[in-house]
């Protein structure tokens, strides 16, 4: 019956799990496209003193709404600044700062005009307004939706998209990105927009069946098993199953488990806990959202900004304070604090004001804080798009083991955490990413071996569906365990 299971399921998964292991084997050297926070910085323009510690009293006072605002972002879009407000939902709305009027209607030429600080002097062919594309199917798109997708000429074929809402360059593709991917990402994360685009669908879809693939891989772990205790090694390694059987004693144990971690990575709180910060954690957190009052009772920064160039700004608010954050680079920015403006610039939210802001979330006791980098392994991953970007962990000492994962450079809380949680975290980038401390210290090694180890995979994969649709040809003398009908 296992058996049978396993050659069942191998016909109709295989082909899935095969390309699962060699679109994983390119996404270890290939990511997929972003425009990084470095690219977006070299590419953009200043702003002046005016413009970065404007008039935000008046502009807040527009884009109130019932929701509650937990930010205010100030950029150049073209040759305007326009203030960006982020609701605590994650809906965005934005004015333009100079005049405190609502963005018009983007027109073809004023696209054209945002981008050109991005097409480093490249011409455009064409500009069109989609919803979405196969490089902007993701959710975290959603609030900047239509995009103005605008192609460039030159032999990189970049593409570049720009927000409707907020006029930012939010995405950009060149063509060699867009090639490997098809092969790469879009096949292991089954990103065709027809699917994606519909969450519920594609959250479903992949669950299942990465389930049941984790199934399959193991049903033939416990065939090998039964079969070596039976006949020993030796009766393995005979007939057309022989490569396949091969290659399970020698991947079969970490394809299973990277099976099972790919299964993991679609959990999204069907057995861990999923650590969101819903928008009631959020505005706790801040203290209450950003309001007027805030605004008005916050002093002129602007002749405090010695920093540089200052390219972004954003108000937000921690544990009731006000902070103003000029941002020069992914890595350089002040932070300054109202009402105590007499003090210094900060390079990052000060840890005393993350802590007090927690508390919020996580109640009495003890609390601690650390410093650790971003994203986990990505250090060492091809997909890491960003610097590495710091983040405060704060713990409590319950016996609940809570914790609340928080944005070092803005203060914002990213993701709660506690012992389910934890656990999801050290299965998922373990098994699948090895994300294991010596191996984390030697990338390239890690790759390769990685590399390695998808390899392997793709060829049990492979030579199961060949063994699988070959038509039995069985001897007489062949041993017993080697029977095709087994």
């Amino acid at each position: 019956m296992i058996w049978t299971l396993h050659r069942r399921l191998g016909l109709v998964l295989g082909p899935a799990v095969l390309l699962w292991f060699l679109s994983g084997a390119i996404l270890l050297w290939v990511p997929y496209p972003s425009l990084t926070e470095e690219e977006w910085f070299s590419s953009s323009g200043a702003l002046s003193a005016r413009e970065c510690c404007g008039s935000f009293p008046s502009l807040i006072q527009k884009l109130e709404r019932p929701e509650g605002i937990e930010s205010l972002r100030l950029r150049m879009v073209g040759d305007r600044p326009v203030v960006v407000a982020q609701g605590l939902d994650g809906s965005l709305a934005a004015l333009s700062a100079d005049s405190g009027e609502v963005l018009a209607p983007f027109t073809q030429e004023g696209i054209e005009h945002i981008v050109q600080p991005f097409a480093g002097g490249r011409t455009i062919d064409a500009v069109e307004l989609i919803d979405h594309d196969v490089w902007t199917v993701h959710q975290r798109f959603d609030p900047y939706r239509p995009l103005w997708k605008v192609q460039l000429s030159g032999e990189r074929r970049s593409v570049l998209y720009v927000s409707s809402v907020t006029g930012d360059v939010v995405q950009d593709t060149t063509a060699e990105e867009r090639r490997w991917n098809l092969v790469g990402a879009v096949i292991h994360w089954w990103y065709w927009p027809w699917l994606r685009r519909h969450w519920a669908w594609w959250d479903q879809l992949v669950w299942w069946l990465s389930g049941i693939g984790t199934v399959m891989v193991g049903a033939g772990g416990l065939i090998l098993g039964r079969e070596w205790v039976k006949h020993g090694w030796s009766g393995l390694f005979i007939g057309r199953w022989r490569v396949h059987r091969v290659l399970g004693v020698i991947a079969g144990i970490s394809a299973c488990c990277w099976m099972a971690s790919g299964w993991l990575s679609m959990d999204h709180g069907r057995w861990f806990s999923d650590g969101k910060v819903s928008a009631e954690d959020r505005e706790r957190f801040m203290g209450g959202r950003l309001t007027v009052r805030d605004v008005e009772a916050m002093p002129d920064f602007s002749t405090m900004l010695v920093t540089g160039t200052v390219k972004e700004t954003r108000l937000t608010k921690l544990a009731g304070l006000v902070h103003f954050i000029a941002r020069t680079s992914p890595a350089t920015q002040a932070v300054l604090t109202a009402p105590s403006h007499a003090d210094a610039p900060q390079d990052a939210v000060s840890d005393e004001v993350v802590m007090a802001a927690a508390r919020s979330l996580l109640g009495d006791g003890v609390l601690t804080i650390s410093t650790r980098g971003g994203n986990d392994s990505h250090g060492c991953s091809a997909t890491a798009t960003d610097a590495e970007l710091p983040f405060l962990q704060v713990e409590t000492d319950s016996h609940e083991s809570r914790g609340l994962l928080v944005d070092g450079r803005i203060g914002a809380a990213m993701e709660r955490l506690d012992s389910s949680r934890r656990l999801y975290h050290q299965l998922f980038n373990s098994l699948h990413r090895w994300d294991v401390s010596w191996l984390s210290e030697h990338c390239d090694l890690r790759r390769m071996l990685m590399l390695l180890w998808c390899v392997c995979g793709a060829g049990l994969a492979g030579s199961g569906i060949w063994a699988g649709f070959r038509r039995p040809q069985v001897k007489s003398d062949e041993p017993r365990c080697c029977d095709d009908r087994r």
